[in-house]
């Protein structure tokens, strides 16, 4: 190239870099959510199967000079005498379709290599000339084949004039006509690798990035740049109708618009007045080939967009790396640029002026919209968030959980060195989890014992709150460190109230507004005096789930949860399944868990291993241990032994590495780092061995001290505060006797179990806990499991009660230290925890028939208890040895209910042993065997209602109130089911009878109806229930409207629409009742449920009709006076406002006879 020639082309690169500078950046997005970059889809009605096949067949690609741009960044650094292989930051990347998505981590400051050594920056021009606008694109129109050719000729494309501006525009206006509208049903959703995209979602996020780059390209594109955008409207002119076509047509168009805004970005901003000419030329060689690619690509469009090829052209897209033909060609094409880019990026010199620096800032931030996600924004979350006061906003939150879920984050966060987990972040696995916004995917972090998950989860944490900190969005964020050492880190029910809790409203939203939904459901939770149950926290976190654009759920320790009940993987992954909206859910586990391969397949799966954790391990080893004086001070050979150790050793364990760090700092001499090196444990487990080892060196009574704070640890329900601990250690069984010994420091238990235990701030106190969960393996492998923990300190627990509860005085039981274990807080433990330590040890033994029970349990028991938590295994000597008598079983509670009484809640031994003892058949008391049974019908215990109706043989007629309530029927249609299906099988209910005694509910099936129990509904339907049996007694007219009332609970609108399945008239004219149909009576229910109107409607429902019957005379009435504001219109929208004011006019006001005025 000649001399005069190279000069014209830098002053051409400058003005082009100065012309960009003059012009005001496009707002930041810096927080933009990629949208999934591919080939879009479109039908084609041109090309036949074997067009469609010739996809996948390797295009040529066209010839060009190639520059090496490797050697010249090493002639540039050997010039300068510098060496830069810093690897390129994210933002400058030019990556496929998949990597642009998403970046590992947000470059909160873009670093910029070292000035180069040269004489002095290069000169400004004052006053730039205008160049020629870069004929890249002319080029690539040019040396396109033979078949783009054609392509771009039929289009006329290579004859377009028209501004970029209008073909800008017209392209949004195309692109905006894409959009899929909200749907009500089902999403279609597309399997695809591991990610199950969300169609729409994906749609709507192409539509958001297209729309933003076309607006950031108007200022940005010369005039005569027209070309690129005149191809992506001929595109998005293809006619497609299928949503798998739309998808694959807007993702292709948006992997092209990035292309086009890259390659404006790059020539601006890597010119030969700021960068080397060889990387420059290169970089224009490799955006030459790409732009050639990527019009050979669209030129296949019509085969693209097939109906039968769209989704595997979208699979292409999404999945670049293992296409082939055409979609693969384009990939390795990028691949080359950003090789181009980072040579580029080495080689470009600081330039002085101020203003260009702020130029160069200004195209960075641009080449960041197009890295970093786009805020996910959905207008209507709006509509379903209630703004609540700040302090009752508080005590909702603690309603629904006080569980600090936040605690356990910070104390692993200050733990967790900088720089840890990077290379998690950096890993495939959890790229491909994170770049596609709109689809559900599954994450597992796999390690063994000791591996660190817990930090590497932290840094997940931290890396999802950083990106949604930042930026306007509408998405959920929950998180949770399960933890085997505190029984509510590890219980199913806590962990899901927590997921509530956090999802009740957008993440890290101030504004104090939550879900309405969520303030009902735990509004009716708290008129039934009882906490959120798993059904209500499945259906509030899917309810979340449906109303976010995406919510993010991580769990860290899957293992440490308890799955004896509920297995909280399973049911993350079925709420993911289910959800309407993208979901990303991320757990860390052990492997050696049944459930984790079925739970994720091994595709979403994340191995921790000793190759993975190096680095991370060996910066530990650097901030702990070599940077110390203890390592410094030692010879070379010393400290290239004690690397040698940990290099080898350590295999990936965390834990292991801490434990052997602790032990080497206890050697003095040289001779004993030796002496370490050759007795290193192969694991944890001798690891643990060896600090067993040394506390067995104590004295037996030290041992047996360390024994008791480690069970107490192991298996307290709470974590015990630092004083509780210390006041709980000093009891010891000896026999069946409970002893005191004296009191112990706190430092004198740390020193004594060394690294088995541990103190933590939780909730501003100091509570013990376990450090790690294999501490709590080890302990269950010394043969102190579970069962026999709760023996223990259900011993200890009795015993205290029996002889040192605070201010007894009996023989042998007198407190020298009375107010002692009630000021550290044992007393209250004791008082409120020692039967759950009981009811675990007895269900154990009732599981065990062989087990005797421990015959050291303390005997002055009180027989209520007993009766009350059914300890008859724990007990069986008792009950068989006639140790309870008919004097004791009668005795009677301050509530006046008996032995029996108690024992129908669950225990049909001790139930069948006390009706022996008690049963009279001369005088048997009606009333009280009554009240006996209704207890066990409400507790859903058909084996003791079935003793107690055939041994006793109660005469006593099922469907008859008692003292004005419900029916024992009616008892069981409510919330026994199992009971309810044993009655049905006696042939005892009379289905059609009314109950007149002054319930609520008319009849058996209004009952069920009216608490939304769709199970027992089911049973009376098919046992021949009347669906339309209209009652004169009770609230509700019929079974409709007792359902329509209570349905405004959505997880009881069910039981509407199984009504209406099986007959139930909507129209029905009703004889008795509150409301007029039950039409009325959806308007009225408290926090009313559009979906129960919907429903109705759909089923012929009149919302003009006006009644005789009922406090409102119409529905239409009900919802205005209720201030159902959105109801009143779906009716009047549903009849014509002039059949609704026709009937507001006849209808009236509650408790008035005066109709409502016109």
């Amino acid at each position: 190239m000649s001399t005069s020639k190279t000069k014209e082309r830098k002053r051409d690169k400058v003005w082009g870099f100065f012309r960009e500078l003059s012009r005001p950046s496009s707002p930041s997005l810096n927080d933009a959510q990629p949208a999934s970059s591919g080939p879009a889809n479109a039908t084609s009605h041109l090309v036949g199967a074997s067009a469609s096949l010739s996809l996948l067949s390797p295009t040529p690609s066209p010839s060009s000079t190639l520059r090496p741009s490797t050697a010249s960044a090493d002639r540039l650094s050997a010039a300068t005498g510098s060496v830069s292989t810093a690897p390129l930051p994210p933002d400058l990347s030019s990556t496929g379709p998949s990597s642009v998505l998403i970046v590992p981590q947000r470059p909160e400051t873009l670093q910029l290599p070292a000035a180069l050594d040269s004489p002095q920056p290069p000169s400004v021009p004052d006053t730039p000339q205008q160049p020629p606008t870069s004929d890249l694109w002319s080029q690539a129109f040019a040396k396109a084949n033979e078949e783009t050719q054609k392509w771009i000729t039929k289009h006329g494309l290579q004859a377009s004039v028209a501004q970029p501006r209008d073909q800008i525009k017209e392209l949004i206006s195309l692109v905006e006509g894409n959009k899929l509208s909200e749907q009500s049903e089902e999403p279609f959703k597309l399997e695809i690798g591991n990610q199950k995209i969300i169609v729409r979602e994906y749609v709507a996020d192409a539509v958001a990035f297209i729309t933003m780059v076309g607006d950031a390209a108007i200022a940005f594109a010369p005039p005569q740049a027209g070309a690129p955008w005149a191809v992506a409207k001929a595109v998005m002119k293809i006619p497609v109708k299928h949503i798998e076509q739309k998808a694959a047509l807007l993702g292709t168009v948006q992997w092209f618009t990035r292309i086009v805004r890259r390659g404006q970005i790059y020539e601006a901003l890597y010119t030969t007045e700021t960068t080397a000419e060889g990387p420059t030329l290169n970089l224009h060689d490799a955006l030459l080939e790409i732009y050639i690619a990527v019009l050979e690509l669209l030129a296949k469009s019509d085969a693209l967009f097939e109906s039968g090829v769209a989704r595997q052209t979208l699979t292409a897209i999404l999945r670049p790396d293992s296409a082939t033909g055409a979609v693969k060609n384009l990939s390795e094409k990028e691949q080359r640029l950003d090789r181009e880019v980072q040579s580029c990026e080495a080689s470009r010199s600081f330039i002085s002026s101020k203003q260009t620096m702020d130029g160069i800032d200004s195209l960075k931030k641009q080449l960041d919209q197009l890295s970093l996600p786009l805020p996910r924004i959905d207008k209507g979350i709006a509509s379903l968030l209630s703004k609540v006061e700040k302090r009752e906003l508080e005590k909702l939150m603690d309603f629904i959980s006080s569980e600090m879920f936040g605690k356990s984050h910070a104390t692993v966060n200050e733990a967790r060195l900088d720089r840890t987990g990077e290379w998690l972040l950096a890993s495939k696995e959890f790229l491909d989890w994170q770049k596609i916004p709109s689809s559900s995917a599954a994450l597992c972090l796999k390690g063994t014992v000791g591996t660190g998950k817990t930090y590497l989860t932290s840094k997940v944490i931290d890396h999802v709150k950083e990106t949604l900190k930042v930026s306007q969005h509408d998405e959920g964020f929950a998180f949770f460190y399960c933890n085997r050492s505190g029984s509510s880190m590890q219980d199913p029910m806590v962990i899901l109230r927590s997921f509530v809790r956090q999802l009740a409203g957008k993440a890290f939203d101030e504004t104090g507004r939550i879900q309405s939904s969520l303030i009902q459901r735990c509004e009716m939770a708290k008129r039934e005096g009882r906490e959120l149950v798993y059904r209500d926290c499945k259906e509030l976190i899917l309810e979340s789930f449906n109303s976010y654009s995406k919510t993010t759920i991580i769990l860290d320790a899957l293992d440490e949860s308890d799955i004896s009940e509920y297995n909280l993987g399973a049911v993350l992954i079925e709420l993911m399944g289910k959800s309407k909206r993208p979901v990303k859910l991320f757990i860390s586990s052990r492997p050696d868990r049944e459930y984790l391969e079925e739970t994720f397949g091994n595709s979403r799966i994340i191995t921790v291993d000793a190759t993975s954790q190096q680095e991370d391990i060996e910066r530990y080893l650097t901030a702990k241990l070599y940077s110390t004086s203890f390592f410094q001070g030692r010879n070379r050979d010393i400290q290239a032994k004690i690397r040698e150790v940990f290099a080898t050793k350590s295999r990936g364990m965390f834990r292991w590495v801490y434990l052997q760090v602790k032990s080497l700092q206890r050697c003095v001499t040289d001779d004993a780092i030796h002496s370490w090196s050759h007795k290193l444990p192969r694991n944890l487990t001798e690891a643990y061995d060896q600090l067993w080892e040394r506390i067995q060196e104590h004295d037996a009574s030290d041992v047996s001290l360390a024994q008791r704070a480690i069970i107490w640890v192991s298996v307290s329900l709470v974590p015990l505060k630092a004083d509780t601990l210390l006041e709980a250690i000093r009891y010891d069984v000896q026999g069946s006797d409970v002893i005191r010994k004296e009191k112990q420091t706190q430092q004198q238990v740390l020193e004594l179990c060394q690294d088995m235990l541990t103190i933590e701030v939780r909730r501003e106190k100091r509570v013990w806990m376990l450090p790690h969960a294999s501490v709590a393996e080890y302990v269950e492998s010394k043969g102190w499991v579970k069962w026999k923990c709760h023996s223990f300190a259900a011993k200890v627990c009795l015993g205290f009660l029996l002889e040192f509860y605070p201010g007894r005085s009996e023989e042998g039981g007198s407190s020298e230290e009375p107010e002692e274990s009630h000021k550290t807080g044992f007393t209250e433990y004791v008082k409120i925890r020692w039967d759950d330590h009981l009811q675990a040890y007895e269900k154990w033994l009732e599981g065990m028939h062989e087990e005797e029970a421990d015959a050291d349990l303390p005997s002055r028991m009180a027989l209520f208890t007993i009766c009350r938590n059914g300890l008859y295994h724990t007990l069986r000597d008792w009950w068989l040895g006639g140790k309870i008598t008919r004097e004791m079983a009668l005795i009677q509670t301050i509530r006046e209910e008996n032995a029996l009484e108690l024992a129908v809640r669950g225990c049909v031994a001790i139930c069948r042993h006390l009706i022996g003892l008690i049963f009279d058949a001369e005088h048997l008391d009606t009333e009280r065997y009554a009240k006996t049974l209704q207890t066990a019908v409400q507790y859903d215990k058909p084996d003791v209602v079935n003793l107690l109706m055939t041994e006793v043989n109660i005469p006593l007629d099922l469907n008859s109130s008692l003292n004005g309530s419900a029916s024992l029927a009616q008892h069981a249609a409510i919330a026994a089911p199992k009971t309810l299906r044993w009655f049905l099988d006696q042939d005892w209910i009379q289905l059609e009878l009314e109950n007149d005694s002054g319930s609520e509910y008319g009849n058996v099936l209004i009952a069920a109806a009216a608490w939304g129990n769709a199970e027992s509904v089911r049973m009376l339907l098919e046992a021949g229930a009347n669906v339309n049996a209209a009652v004169q007694n009770g609230h509700y007219g019929s079974a409709l409207v007792a359902a329509a009332y209570c349905g405004w609970s959505k997880y009881m609108a069910p039981t509407v629409q199984l009504l209406l399945d099986n007959g139930a008239d909507p129209n029905l004219v009703l004889n008795g009742g509150k409301y007029g149909s039950a039409l009325e009576a959806a308007p009225a229910a408290p926090g009313a449920n559009t979906k129960v109107l919907q429903m109705l409607l759909a089923a012929g429902a009149d919302p003009a009709a006006v009644s005789g019957r009922g406090e409102h005379g119409s529905a239409l009435a009900a919802a205005a006076f209720w201030g159902q504001k959105y109801l009143l219109m779906m009716m009047i929208d549903h009849v014509g406002k002039e059949n609704a004011i026709e009937a507001l006019c006849q209808s009236r006001c509650p408790q008035k006879e005066c109709h409502v005025p016109c």
